[in-house]
């Protein structure tokens, strides 16, 4: 006859630890954000956890915080998190996420919301008090086909990619006291 050895919880590889599940529903909860972002024609969306810097809703794998060199520079983007905005308790004119570095336009006064502009490319972040939600997306081309009646994807401007996004999707997290 032979020998069984059951596995207890802690070492049972077929058995999500508490911390595990407890991210797979933060993940799946937050999926339908990313959706409706991605609806209003932002390209990537990333949702962070604020206490564990831990994506918890994204686009694609690759639209995480990473580090990556600008120039000469080596660029944290947690360290961008974390700062947000701000250095040495003075404004920052620049915040780099998704590999780029972005001029910011314009910061609600409440210090919640940044709007940055580089080129055609849009990021808005935006800080509650559990996650950071940022989002790209891009300024729609100013070139009109005649024989393509339809919109060319995009926003018309930074403040109008931050209106959308706030007004469809901020609005209700923020109402939830996220």
């Amino acid at each position: 006859m032979a020998d069984f050895t059951l596995l207890d919880d802690s070492t049972n590889p077929l058995k999500r630890s508490k911390k595990e599940e407890k991210l797979k529903k933060k993940v799946s909860e937050f999926l339908v954000y990313v959706v409706a972002a991605q609806k209003l024609g932002f390209s990537k969306v990333t949702i962070i956890d604020r206490s564990t810097y831990t994506p918890v809703g994204y686009t694609a794998t690759t639209d995480i915080a990473t580090a990556w060199m600008d120039g000469e520079t080596q660029v944290n983007e947690n360290q961008e998190l974390l700062e947000w905005g701000q250095k040495d308790g003075k404004p920052k004119t620049t915040f780099c996420f998704y590999g780029k570095r972005f001029n910011i336009l314009q910061r609600l006064e409440d210090g919640k919301a940044i709007v940055c502009l580089k080129g055609k490319d849009i990021f808005i972040g935006y800080q509650f008090k559990a996650v950071w939600f940022l989002a790209y997306g891009e300024v729609a081309s100013r070139s009109v086909d005649k024989s393509n009646q339809e919109q060319a994807a995009g926003f018309k401007s930074a403040p109008d990619a931050f209106s959308s996004i706030m007004k469809n999707v901020f609005e209700s997290l923020d109402e939830a006291g996220l």
